[in-house]
């Protein structure tokens, strides 16, 4: 049986997190090494919990096992979704002395990989919007229908086509009313992620959120679920440059009939160049607003 291990102090961050047979499944990027003193990202992994507390390490996906050919310091984040009994895995690299950022893709037959590349190329090449492509975000709505987002402080979605080897159409702008960040008023941030609830949409960069009746939007903002007094004193205390609200870089998902935000945390390392990531529960409001989420030492320690 594979080793079941407290995944914290690993470096493994921007945690996405799917549930696929009962068993979730994390995928990620990760740090290098506690003494960064920059991003210096390697390689993306996949892990794997029945409890969301041990966790199994299922694969390490290398850019050179990939259409990019070479080792890379910029494996940044990623996300993936299962269609028809086949997992997808999409990645953002930063690609030097380049300095190119692109999307790619690889498949498997299980959602823990071994992973295959059968694009053979970037699934969204650089320059293909105007905004950077990178940070990808997997949505399946009700009917079975695929979505990619991306990009920083203006977001593009697409839909994917029917055997997922490509975008069946351009790219198109996801307009946020009245967005507010770590940054402050008027700005978003990076790592868009979306999911649905009752009905609503909720489009998320971090711990901030706008929401939309419909997906394509326009998304009117609506909070950020991050609050300092929530948070226990070290979380709070070591922290991100702009304060606690930023780079929580993660995804909202359902687990056992309850909804969580995973989310990136420094805390432990107090390095933001070497990342952990943390889960909390999320309660929504009848409003269809999200509560503040309690950030502390139990996180879902309280829950399991």
């Amino acid at each position: 049986m594979a080793e079941r291990i407290n995944i914290i102090g690993r470096g493994v961050n921007d945690p996405h997190i799917h549930v696929f047979n009962d068993r979730a499944y994390l995928y990620a990027s990760h740090d290098h090494s506690i003494e960064n003193r920059k991003f210096v990202m390697w390689d993306w992994q996949v892990w794997s919990s029945d409890d969301l507390l041990n966790w199994q390490w299922e694969s390490t996906l290398r850019p050179e096992d990939t259409y990019i050919g070479k080792p890379i310091d910029g494996c940044w984040a990623t996300d993936a979704v299962e269609v028809n009994g086949k997992y997808y895995w999409a990645f953002s690299e930063h690609n030097k002395p380049e300095d190119c950022i692109r999307i790619g893709m690889v498949e498997s037959d299980a959602p823990g990989g071994p992973w295959r590349d059968a694009l053979g190329g970037p699934l969204l090449p650089h320059g293909c919007v105007d905004t950077d492509v990178y940070d990808p975000c997997f949505f399946k709505d009700d009917d079975g229908s695929v979505f990619i987002l991306f990009g920083v402080w203006q977001y593009y979605m697409a839909s994917m086509s029917d055997d997922m080897m490509s975008v069946a159409e351009t790219p198109r702008r996801v307009t946020v009313l009245d967005p507010e960040g770590p940054y402050g008023k008027g700005k978003t941030d990076d790592k868009v992620s979306l999911h649905k609830r009752d009905g609503l949409y909720y489009l998320s960069w971090g711990s901030y959120y706008a929401t939309s009746e419909t997906r394509e939007g326009p998304y009117q903002y609506r909070g950020c679920i991050v609050d300092p007094a929530r948070m226990e004193d070290r979380f709070r205390e070591r922290t991100w440059p702009h304060g606690p609200t930023q780079g929580r870089h993660g995804n909202f998902f359902q687990w056992r009939g309850e909804w969580f935000f995973a989310y990136c945390e420094m805390c432990f390392s107090n390095n933001r160049f070497f990342r952990d990531f943390w889960i909390s529960p999320v309660q929504y409001e009848p409003d269809g607003t999200m509560a503040p989420i309690v950030i502390d030492s139990r996180a879902i320690n309280a829950r399991c």
